[in-house]
């Protein structure tokens, strides 16, 4: 058990990466054309390097509606879904690159969804979203992915805006791109037919519409794809091609050759990545290989024990989704006076890219005003609606598993302190008094005798090394104690028990909390989200007085089809006659892609 090995440390963190691309290159080299020879650096960065494609479900927004995007990763190489990164990076950027929104995005099986609210005292004009991985950002920005989608404020300035006549019926005169993105599309022979086929020509307001999606590929064979498929008013929906790939010249810190140091960005194997360094305040020396942890506030204790790396560095994954405080400390109680500066997550270096000016066509102008109205509307009535239902999610366990003892203090007569809650409650735990200060054992379940070392011992999930700080705590703020009364091992940790507090609040308020040690609130991936639209199957929702102006119908973007290249999708209409774009875009396993458009009328 000694000399068990978890892979936390920097260390280890690149072996599973070297081991894991090692993998992936020799199929590739197997079961695909020969790779690259002739400049094994410049090829060596190529095999490495990912892409991104992200989808929205328009193109142009009013100001404070949502914007709902997938994105998903691409290899480079090979043009196919590629598993390797499980967090993209999306930021909303104005023209002036300042991040109006930043997102951290869970990927799974290569796709991952969120969405964000467009601000609503943004100016009316073309905005970006760039998206990018922790390992992309050993590249230029210029590689990262982006994207225009274009914003009006009805009730904010025109004067950076161009009107056109034009005899189509569109905001902008074409899809917007830029020398940074190229078709994934590349002629007919990479190409999936969309075939899109609806139940009824023309709908009225809040019926049901089922939609029947045939997937073939270049001969008319059915394939499996994976789908998003967005449905929103047509005046206000691109339906232009699949999406495109990041593009242009290699450049890795400065050159061609890719270098694992301390430097620079790991890929995301498992998870968001959080690495920093940690050092010393009165020498500014790296505090090198040492055993930290990090652990989350909360009444659940989730704790990761790594070591530093011979320059003081540290990496620890996690899979938490939403914001929560985090703590990192050194596991010897006798090191002090040390700081700890946080590796940031996004990136702070910019394109040259510049997104063009706005252009409507005046032609579209009814159909913007409409969008604004369904907006307004919307937004409105949103807190009334009932369309959430979600189900409870499973509670996370803590991380030692089932404590051999949970002590609740409401089943107990009230104490004092919880010096007098162990003393006179918990079993297999004892103080003793050991140079002026008071330490906490335990029993070992096995031997019946005392361990020689001291536990851990956890509040609201954080260790703390000063006993008398947790002692003096008023019994009435616990809400319960859990015992592991045997010898507890976490890759080359070992700990002699563990005794975990959780109060009432759950928030370390109970206790007071050592301020040198690094605290912080810590934006984890974004929690997952659904699109959801009103449903009315039953005559007391379809006759509800709530007025629906839904701007998009319907959002999916993780649909896909089985063998036979089939899937349905089912939703209905809202309140307001008009013209809706249905647009399908997929890409296959082997990296096709393609996309197909149909009308659906309600009137």
């Amino acid at each position: 058990m000694h000399n068990l090995k978890l892979l936390t440390s920097s260390e280890t963190y690149i072996r599973l990466y070297v081991l894991y691309i090692s993998v992936t290159l020799l199929s590739l080299s197997v079961f695909n054309q020969p790779l690259f020879s002739q400049d094994s650096n410049k090829s060596n960065a190529l095999l490495y390097k990912e892409s991104l494609i992200i989808n929205t479900d328009r193109d142009i927004y009013i100001t404070g509606e949502k914007v709902w995007f997938n994105v998903i990763t691409i290899s480079s190489l090979t043009h196919s879904p590629a598993n390797i990164s499980k967090v993209v990076y999306v930021e909303f950027l104005d023209k002036n690159n300042f991040p109006l929104r930043q997102l951290k995005v869970s990927v799974e099986n290569c796709s991952g969804s969120s969405a964000f609210i467009i601000p609503e005292n943004l100016v009316s004009g073309n905005y970006v979203i760039r998206a990018y991985t922790n390992w992309m950002q050993n590249w230029s920005p210029d590689q990262f992915y982006h994207k225009t989608i274009s914003i009006v404020n009805p009730f904010g300035s025109f004067e950076n805006l161009v009107l056109q006549s034009q005899s189509t019926v569109e905001l902008l005169t074409s899809p917007v791109t830029n020398n940074n993105e190229i078709s994934n599309i590349s002629g007919v022979e990479n190409r999936i037919n969309y075939q899109i086929i609806l139940n009824k020509q023309v709908y009225t307001s809040r019926e049901k519409v089922k939609v029947e999606l045939i997937v073939t590929d270049e001969y008319g064979k059915p394939i499996e794809s994976d789908l998003t498929v967005a449905i929103a008013k047509s005046g206000i929906i691109n339906s232009g091609g699949y999406g495109a790939t990041s593009s242009g010249n290699l450049k890795l810190n400065s050159s061609n050759t890719l270098k694992i140091t301390g430097s620079d960005y790991l890929p995301e194997l498992e998870g968001n990545l959080i690495s920093g360094t940690i050092r010393m305040k009165d020498t500014g020396e790296p505090l090198r290989n040492s055993g930290i942890s990090l652990s989350y506030v909360g009444k659940i204790a989730r704790c990761q024990f790594s070591r530093t790396n011979d320059v003081g560095e540290f990496f620890f994954v996690t899979k938490e989704p939403g914001t929560f405080e985090i703590v990192i400390q050194p596991l010897d109680p006798e090191t002090g006076n040390y700081y700890i500066d946080l590796k940031q997550s996004f990136n702070s270096n910019f394109s040259n890219f510049r997104p063009p000016s706005l252009t409507i066509d005046s032609s579209n102008i009814e159909n913007i005003n409409n969008a604004v109205l369904g907006m307004q509307i919307s937004n409105l009535y949103e807190p009334f609606r009932q369309i959430v239902i979600s189900a409870q999610k499973n509670r996370i366990p803590d991380f030692y598993g089932k404590p051999e003892n949970t002590i609740l203090l409401a089943d107990y007569i009230e104490l004092t302190s919880v010096r007098e809650v162990v003393k006179e409650i918990i079993p297999n735990v004892y103080t003793l008094r050991q140079n002026g200060k008071h330490d906490l054992k335990l029993i070992n379940k096995f031997q019946s005798l005392p361990f020689e070392n001291k536990p851990l011992v956890l509040v609201d999930g954080i260790p703390v090394y000063d006993f008398e700080k947790v002692l003096i705590i008023n019994s009435k703020e616990i809400e319960r104690a859990d015992v592991i009364n045997k010898r507890y091992f976490f890759s080359e940790f070992i700990f002699d028990g563990i005794l975990s507090f959780v109060t009432k609040k759950g928030n370390l308020s109970a206790m007071e909390f050592d301020n040198s040690v690094f605290r912080q609130v810590y934006e984890g991936c974004q929690p997952k989200i659904e699109f959801c639209s009103p449903e009315y199957s039953i005559d007391s929702l379809k006759s509800s007085r709530i007025p629906d102006y839904r701007n998009t119908l319907y959002w999916n973007p993780g649909m896909q089809t089985e063998k036979d290249g089939k899937t349905f999708i089912e939703f209905y209409t809202s309140d307001e006659s008009s013209d809706y774009t249905i647009v399908v875009k997929g890409i296959s396993s082997d990296g096709k892609t393609g996309y197909s458009t149909a009308v659906l009328k309600v009137q």
